[in-house]
């Protein structure tokens, strides 16, 4: 391999391992993986099928430790990467999945923002995303403090919104019976944020003013509720998902999950493990052993993630391509190989073919700083100027007032360009 960097730097460059994984748009809190992102709209696809949902459901995943999910006022899925860490097998995540697509089928936040305008007790718009927080939420002080100080909710909203809670619970409860699936690590995963809560200091005194029902009672629902005996456990999703779940207990510092992962799960999150540490010799032996033995693509994507990250640029992109043989649309990796396009070399023919070939990244990743600079970079060397003059004003929107956004747009959409009208076309309606 040909190094692109001396040793000083590398130590550096390990220390951003994991931002490799999880930045890989300008979102500083947001993971974006593909081989989750896919696996997750697969678990939101049964769920929607099975209770004949017809609304699009979207999400995110956060970088965060805190076991915890939640919906916010635009009805979008929060999952953060702790509840994926703890979840034992992919039927408690999806049985989180269920209780979150629970409270917008069941139209909780609208339902919960009319009950508090009315109260004329609500002055925060922006705490509606922790008042509608899931069975899972893991800040009780957050939930508390901001109740209690600003005098938000009455003892009664608290209430409605423990029903709307076990509402969303018997909504995920009925989802597995029709799916005709269960499993114990639900009960497992709510008994492992109870202790942790404990651990806080969340007593079940405290537990009385949170906008969730009591643990016990919430484990009684579901032992309450039909057995289904796991007959339909789904052991082809448990393998995707305990790939992905050793993907983010190998960019965490989970000792204690690490531990009790099985093989050759604990081997691929150990390996990761390793890189970040700094031994690439030795994380890259072990991750090849296990390319070998099991045949898993995203296993690719993880080595060009460990080999950009040390620096390894064009040995990484190799792997990036070779994913995307099996994934064309992983757009991550396609944004990984388009920001490291060396152009100045490049003919005019073959800077066109790019320019051309990468429109779906611009306009699926417009707001990405890194692809808007690349694209400035080919603009100005075919000289259109058109196109460059559009993508510095999009850098430019953040410090522009509302007004000048309107008038500056209005003057680009006079263009004869259709596909750089499309591109326009999307940023303001995003923006209005």
């Amino acid at each position: 391999m040909k190094k692109k960097l001396d040793g000083g730097l590398k130590k550096i460059l390990v220390c951003f391992l994991f931002f490799i994984f999880s930045l890989k748009s300008v979102h500083s809190s947001q993971i974006l993986d593909y081989e989750t992102d896919e696996f997750i709209n697969q678990i939101l696809g049964d769920i929607i099928k099975v209770n004949k949902v017809n609304k699009k459901i979207k999400f995110k995943i956060n970088n965060s430790n805190e076991i915890n999910a939640f919906v916010d006022i635009n009805n979008v899925i929060h999952i953060n990467s702790g509840l994926i860490i703890y979840c034992t097998d992919y039927v408690a995540l999806l049985s989180v999945l269920a209780h979150e697509v629970g409270h917008i089928a069941l139209n909780h936040i609208s339902l919960r923002k009319k009950t508090i305008e009315d109260s004329k007790k609500y002055n925060n718009i922006g705490l509606l995303s922790v008042i509608a927080g899931s069975t899972l939420t893991q800040n009780p002080q957050l939930i508390q403090g901001s109740i209690l100080t600003t005098a938000v909710l009455s003892n009664q909203n608290i209430v409605f919104s423990k029903d709307q809670e076990m509402e969303a619970d018997l909504y995920a409860l009925k989802t597995l019976n029709l799916l005709e699936t269960n499993s114990k690590s639900i009960q497992t995963l709510l008994e492992t944020i109870e202790q942790k809560l404990l651990d806080k200091g969340f007593s079940r005194d405290k537990q009385r003013i949170s906008t969730h029902p009591y643990f016990e009672d919430r484990i009684l629902l579901i032992q309450s509720f039909k057995d289904n005996k796991e007959a339909n456990f789904n052991y082809n999703y448990n393998e995707k998902f305990n790939y992905i779940k050793a993907k983010f207990v190998g960019y965490g510092d989970n000792e204690e999950v690490l531990n009790k992962l099985n093989e050759p799960f604990k081997a691929y999150a150990e390996s990761i493990k390793i890189a970040r540490n700094g031994n690439l010799k030795m994380s890259l032996k072990n991750l090849n052993e296990i390319i070998k033995k099991y045949k898993n693509n995203f296993l690719l994507e993880t080595k060009a993630d460990i080999l950009f990250s040390y620096g390894y640029t064009e040995e990484a992109i190799k792997f990036y391509k070779k994913n995307l043989e099996k994934y064309p649309l992983n757009y991550y990796a396609q944004i990984r190989i388009f920001e490291n396009i060396e152009i100045k070399n490049l003919s005019d023919d073959n800077t066109e073919i790019i320019f051309q070939k990468n429109k779906d990244l611009l306009y699926k990743y417009y707001n990405n700083k890194n692809i808007l600079l690349k694209y400035i970079e080919l603009a100005k060397k075919l000289n259109k100027k058109e196109w460059l003059k559009f993508f510095n004003f999009v850098l430019s929107i953040n410090n522009i007032k509302k007004e000048v956004f309107e008038i500056e747009i209005t003057k680009f959409k006079k263009t004869k360009n259709k596909d750089l009208l499309k591109l326009i076309n999307i940023i303001q309606n995003i923006s209005k």
